[in-house]
Parts: structure tokens; sequence; C-alpha cells
């Protein structure tokens, strides 16, 4: 099906709006409605594709150190190939995200069981969590002249979804800049006492589909402490420094040099973010890929940052190029809470009751260079003269 242009009425005076968006049926669902694809530029042709089933990424192309776009986001062939995706490609999860052990959980003083996926472990959502719904939506226009910047999911999750009390409310906004950030904003609210953490499982690999693992990626976390885990990736309920440890990414290290140190087959794992005074978006990670040039900083509210080299994919999982999508070929970093909250009073809780807000800010922002390594060496010492380059507003 050909692509139908959204434009506005600047278009027919022949006046082109700064951002472009297209938007097609990507597939349908059996008693449901279409499944709608999403493709919104930027003035520098920086491009974010979504679908409306689990609110996915379901492709990001930024421009490399070249001036060539790169499709950073890994992504599967089609609709069919989503339906049948078991490791969240590009989805918004919840309401709770990660890993919940045991599944029965305290909500306001009374007993839920969560919906397991295995072995008394309710993970990143249940079985028919928010990654396998179809969400309404609508394009954003903040006025002519701009075009559509930006496109808002909305889902209404039912009392007793994967065991979690209370209808909820929840609303996701992907808006481009010509700065060349993606900033996504999540929403949420509720009838009665419950849990949410909510982040995005996008994977990112900043070479491309032609780069076949992320060993030459260089990262950046800004966080002394992390969450230890037991050998499930269930955290103890600790809290411990990364000083001395694989976890230790304050500095730049690049993942292949330092991911066969885990005694795991890679990173599935909590860190604890510096936090910004109030609500203010805090710098929480970097990542730098050399073969393109592209760099990727990440802000967030929510004090958690997992990140997950993607240790369960496999050589049968065909990417949208019909590049394999094997162990370590992407990573996630994925900003929310920290994983099994509700069973250790010394995280940051994930209670949210009626009357409150959930608001989740998380802001992608990408820059090029060229160098092996990244331009600043850590997060306390920063080369203002070396600052990151970014096209300007």
């Amino acid at each position: 099906m050909d692509f139908k242009d959204i434009m506005s009425c600047a278009c027919c005076r022949g006046r082109r709006p700064i951002f472009t968006m297209h938007t097609r049926v990507y597939g349908k669902l059996a008693f449901s409605q279409p499944v709608q694809l999403y493709q919104l530029s930027n003035k520098h042709g920086m491009e974010l594709s979504v679908i409306s089933y689990g609110a996915r990424i379901i492709g990001l192309k930024v421009p490399s150190v070249t001036g060539e776009l790169v499709d950073v986001v890994r992504g599967l062939k089609d609709f069919e190939a989503y339906q049948k995706d078991e490791f969240y490609f590009g989805a918004i999860v919840g309401r709770v995200a990660s890993r919940v052990h045991p599944n029965t959980v305290n909500i306001a003083g009374k007993q839920f069981v969560l919906v397991p996926n295995t072995d008394m472990v309710h993970h990143n959502g249940g079985k028919n969590g928010f990654d396998t719904a179809i969400w309404t939506s609508e394009a954003l226009e903040e006025n002519q002249r701009e075009g559509v910047t930006a496109i808002k999911f909305r889902y209404v999750s039912p009392p007793g979804s994967e065991g979690y009390p209370g209808e909820l409310l929840t609303e996701v906004e992907y808006r481009l800049t010509n700065r060349n950030e993606l900033i996504m904003k999540i929403v949420v609210k509720t009838e009665d006492p419950t849990l949410v953490s909510i982040p995005n499982h996008a994977y990112f690999n900043l070479g491309g589909p032609s780069e076949r693992n992320i060993y030459d990626h260089w990262l950046t976390i800004n966080a002394e402490t992390y969450t230890p885990t037991d050998d499930k990736f269930i955290p103890s309920g600790d809290i411990k420094p990364v000083a001395g440890t694989p976890y230790d990414f304050r500095s730049p290290k690049r993942i292949g040099d330092i991911i066969g140190q885990l005694p795991s087959d890679g990173y599935d794992d909590n860190w604890c973010p510096k936090r910004a005074p109030g609500m203010a978006p805090t710098s929480v990670s970097r990542l730098y890929c050399p073969s393109t040039g592209v760099e990727m900083e990440i802000k967030a509210t929510q004090p958690g940052l997992t990140v997950y080299t993607a240790n369960f994919l496999n050589k049968d999982i065909i990417g949208k190029y019909d590049e394999i999508c094997d162990k370590h070929s992407a990573i996630c970093l994925q900003t929310h809470n920290y994983p099994n909250a509700p069973h250790h009073e010394n995280f940051p809780s994930a209670l949210l009751m009626p009357g409150q807000t959930y608001e989740h800010t998380t802001i992608y922002s990408f820059s090029t260079h060229r160098s092996q390594q990244p331009r600043r060496t850590d997060y306390g010492t920063v080369n203002r003269a070396a600052a990151i380059e970014s096209p300007e507003k």
C-alpha cells in the first residue's frame, strides 16, 4: 500500500513544513482495528518509524559522520514477525518492566498474583503486556509552519490485566526535534493502587544493519552504584559500588573488552544513575560507534537504567534488512525503576495511587564525530572545548 502524506495546510500554499510525516496501514489482527505505521522526519533527515502494535519503535535513521543516514534501531521484517516476537523489539513494556520475583506482590496492603512468564517470575508485564496491545494513535501538529512533530499513543489496560489491579491509562509520546533528538514522554494514571515501571525496549546498534555486534561500541554510564542479581537476573535488594567491577562504566569502555569478564553471557543489569534536582532529565548514559561516528546520549527522569546486551537473541531472528539479529547484535538502554522494586523497600517505589500521575521523560540525543573513542573521557571531567556537536535548532 502506498504511503499517505499527512501535511499541513501550508503545503497547499506551496510551503513545505519543517517536519514531514507519512502513514499507512502496517498490518491487521483479526477482530481489531488496523495497525498503523508512522514515519516522521526532521529537517536533517532524521527519521523515526513507529507502529501502533506495542507502540513500538521499528526504525530510527540518523545522520552518520559522512552525512549518510544509518538505521540505529534493530527491527523485524514485517508485522507477522512482530506478532511472533518474544524479545520485545522496540516495544513499550509494562505495566512493570524487567523481572518481579516472586510474582505475588503487596499493593497498598493487598496481595495480588501477577501472571508469571516462567518459574514464578513476572517479566516485562506478563504474557500479554503492553507490547502485544494495539494502541490508539494521533499525530501532533504544533503549527502549520512546523508540521507534525510528534506521535502520541494511548492504551487503557483493564482492571485485572496480567494480575494488576485498577484500570490504567497510559500515553506515550514520541517527538523529534531539529537538534536530532528523540524525546519520549510517558504519562500514566490509575483508578486504583497499582504498580508502574514503563520503558521502551529498543535494540540499538549505532553501526546500522551491517554492524554484526556491539563489541566495538563504547559505553559510558553515569552511575557509581548498581543492583547485583542472582544467576537468574533477579536483584537481591543490595545496592553496591561499581568500582573495581565489570559494571564500572563511569569512563568509556569498549564493550568487547569487558563483557567477557562477566559470569553470564552478557549484561542484563540495573544501574543507579546520579539524579538531577527535581524532575529534570539527567544524563545517564552515552553510546558511541566508531564505524559510523554516531554518538547517542540518553537523558532521563527515572531512577534506574537497565542495560541488556541482547543475550537471548539467536541466529534464527532475521532483521528488516535481512541481517541476523544474533546474541550481542544490539544493546537495550532502558530507563525505568529498579527491577524487582515491589519486593525491596530500599528501592524507589513503583506504587502509583489514584490522583497521582506517573511521568517519565527520556531524551535520546544524536551527534557525530571522527574518533575511535568517545570525545568525553568520563562523567566527572567534561572537556568544554570538545563539546558534542549538535545541529542547530
